[in-house]
């Protein structure tokens, strides 16, 4: 079973949980299952065409977008909005700004607080990527109704909101 489809490895890993004596809720794996297989090829997607050609990563992006959407902030407030780590928030800014795309700033009368904000540079390529980005999230939807969608988006969205931090 060289190639098993995508409806083949739902129903072969349901099947498998099915048998495996586990006490186990089969729609509620399907659901998580699908949305985690296809938030993980969206974001592939992403990455190997849209963003890698601009030199920014997935976490990157999502960073300069929550720029972009809330303009200066924290490293804890883009940590949380772009959904990475405080650490990993702070590796991303560093290669952020070494590229030209944020800078760092320290202005409160607290030294220890950082403000990030986005160069000229990294506002033109937070707009470019997005072009692009938003291009591939129509390819994606593409085989849903507009009706559709706006369940999908909603029923996402109280997954998202019920497990809000």
């Amino acid at each position: 079973m060289d190639h098993v489809h995508a409806k083949e490895y739902e129903a072969l890993a349901v099947e498998r949980a099915r048998r495996s004596g586990l006490e186990i809720d089969l729609d509620v794996l399907a659901v998580t299952f699908n949305l985690v297989r296809a938030a993980n090829k969206l974001v592939s997607d992403l990455e190997q065409n849209v963003y890698r050609a601009r030199g920014v990563s997935y976490a990157g992006f999502r960073v300069l977008f929550a720029l972009w959407v809330v303009g200066e902030s924290e490293p804890r407030r883009l940590a949380q909005l772009a959904a990475v780590t405080r650490s990993s928030v702070s590796s991303v800014l560093n290669t952020l700004e070494a590229a030209g795309l944020v800078q760092r700033r320290r202005e409160s009368a607290d030294r220890r607080v950082v403000t990030v904000d986005l160069t000229r540079r990294g506002l033109e390529t937070v707009l470019d990527t997005f072009g692009d980005h938003h291009a591939r999230e129509h390819e994606w939807t593409s085989g849903l109704s507009a009706e559709e969608r706006r369940i999908l988006a909603d029923l996402l969205r109280r997954i998202v909101e019920h497990h809000a931090e």
